[in-house]
């Protein structure tokens, strides 16, 4: 059920990339804070155009809208998880931001792409946009694990699998997640 949420061109939008990672934090027990997703209302609706339901799909994962400030902002619950996520729109922060078990910070950034390769190789510059993003961040703790993650497409996983050996993503320990559509991640 979790992976029927693909649009039909085979895309993952950075709002479900984001959702998808924050849903796998709380629920694999990552997560000992809430979970805080940033998502710029431009991905959710731009004037009478629905682009994606978060509401309908948080549902879809067994997530239901505790309390909302908005039609799809607000407290997010599941009574499997031990953490809410919390959707909002203020930008700056990181896209999923957490506290994990093991005491340090979780900031990412999150980009949305194809889950088939594309003709265009959209996936590079999505990959080093989110990079650069999540090194411009104005506020990290010390203690920050800093991640990006983007879908798990063919082409995405093949640039992960390259970066995550290249010596400054390893000296500044920044993990490159990709998303699934089944929920599962892989670059921990």
């Amino acid at each position: 059920m979790e992976g029927a949420f693909i649009s039909f061109d085979a895309r993952m939008s950075e709002a479900e990339v984001s959702l998808r990672l924050a849903v796998h934090l709380a629920s694999s027990g990552r997560a000992t804070t809430p979970i805080s997703v940033a998502i710029d209302g431009a991905q959710v609706k731009v004037g009478q155009t629905e682009h994606f339901n978060i509401v309908a799909f948080m549902r879809q994962l067994g997530w239901l809208a505790e309390s909302t400030t908005a039609r799809w902002q607000g407290v997010y619950v599941n009574p499997r998880a031990s953490v809410q996520i919390y959707v909002h729109s203020k930008s700056g922060l990181g896209d999923v931001t957490t506290t994990l078990g093991t005491g340090h910070m979780f900031i990412a950034e999150a980009k949305k792409g194809p889950l088939t390769r594309s003709k265009s190789s959209a996936e590079y510059p999505l990959l080093r946009e989110a990079l650069g993003q999540l090194l411009t961040i104005e506020e990290v703790p010390d203690n920050a694990l800093l991640a990006v993650a983007v879908p798990a497409g063919e082409r995405f996983r093949e640039l992960a699998e390259g970066w995550r050996n290249a010596p400054l993503i390893r000296r500044t320990g920044i993990r490159i997640l990709t998303v699934a559509s089944s929920g599962a991640i892989e670059g921990w």
